[in-house]
């Protein structure tokens, strides 16, 4: 498995950057998971459209599914220009109602919900999807492949599924949209000392901190989570894991 980097910012993009957004590679099938601001002019770095095969999106929020739209454009006038462009699975939350209902497209994107414990056979890996907490209905998910596990927990407090879902992944990429200075009393997103955190206790091999706020310095990021998990990383645009 390889995992790619597309956007790593939290909210909105850093400079130059872009929201939410990975490529999972497995063999020769693509999965786009979660589609923030500016994640498609990074995926197109690495595949053309028309070899995307599948897309997760781990909740509804607009830094998660912002560029879903244009890929839309992107399939439509790529099939207009006799690009062979075959429809795409989406897999998605439900709600919000309104959000899920402009997913919809004119068979472009064929799109159906998951839900907690929702398990699927995809290009050969078992996919998992469990129920974070966050303001909007939320979902990690974990790639099991050849023996090796990736753990990606969208956005999400600390929750009852939240060591299941990273116990012994040999990689993990989680939301660190929070520091410990600025905790308060309702959080929406982990802490990077959380992250480190549950990271080590639940065995993870490998930690990387995503969704990064732009208005926190990226060293004090790393610097809290290192206390707890000594080789965390940041996510970078463009880096890839290999699995």
């Amino acid at each position: 498995m390889k995992w790619t980097i597309l956007g790593n910012s939290g909210g909105f993009p850093a400079p130059g950057g872009a929201t939410s957004g990975y490529l999972l590679r497995l063999q020769d099938k693509n999965i786009l998971i979660d589609c923030g601001s500016g994640v498609l002019s990074n995926l197109f770095r690495f595949i053309p459209v028309e070899s995307l095969d599948a897309v997760i999106l781990t909740h509804l929020h607009h830094d998660h599914i912002s560029d879903i739209q244009v890929l839309r454009y992107a399939i439509d006038l790529s099939r207009r220009f006799d690009v062979p462009v075959k429809q795409i699975p989406v897999f998605a939350p439900a709600t919000p109602e309104l959000l899920s209902a402009s997913l919809q497209s004119d068979g472009n994107l064929i799109v159906g919900h998951i839900s907690h414990g929702t398990e699927l056979n995809m290009f050969g890996a078992t996919v998992r999807f469990h129920a974070m907490e966050h303001p909007v209905e939320t979902y990690g998910v974990s790639f099991e492949y050849g023996g090796r596990k990736i753990a990606y927990t969208g956005d999400s407090i600390p929750c009852a599924n939240l060591m299941e879902l990273l116990r012994d992944a040999d990689l993990a990429i989680m939301d660190a949209g929070s520091l410990e200075r600025y905790r308060k009393p309702v959080m929406m997103h982990l802490s990077a000392s959380e992250c480190a955190t549950y990271a080590a206790q639940a065995g993870v091999k490998r930690l990387v901190l995503s969704h990064l706020l732009p208005l926190f310095d990226e060293q004090e990021i790393l610097n809290e989570a290192r206390t707890a998990f000594p080789d965390a990383v940041l996510a970078r645009i463009g880096d890839t894991f290999t699995i």
